[in-house]
């Protein structure tokens, strides 16, 4: 079982990963979290268990 995480992905502080997990890129896990499910690109998950709180696909630092 890999964990895979994407690229540009920020991951603060106790933060708990699972096994197999794939973070997708530029996805933000907030602090303490555990992450028991596959993250998508470009959000914030948060929580325990962690959930997608934000899609951040129209964030300005996403346009080119």
């Amino acid at each position: 079982m890999q964990t895979k995480i994407g690229k540009g992905v920020w991951i603060m502080p106790n933060v708990v990963i699972a096994p197999g997990i794939t973070i997708g890129d530029e996805a933000v896990v907030a602090t303490g979290s555990v992450v028991t499910k596959d993250v998508p690109p470009r959000c914030l998950v948060g929580g325990v268990p962690a959930k997608v709180l934000k899609d951040l696909s129209d964030h300005h630092a996403f346009k080119e």
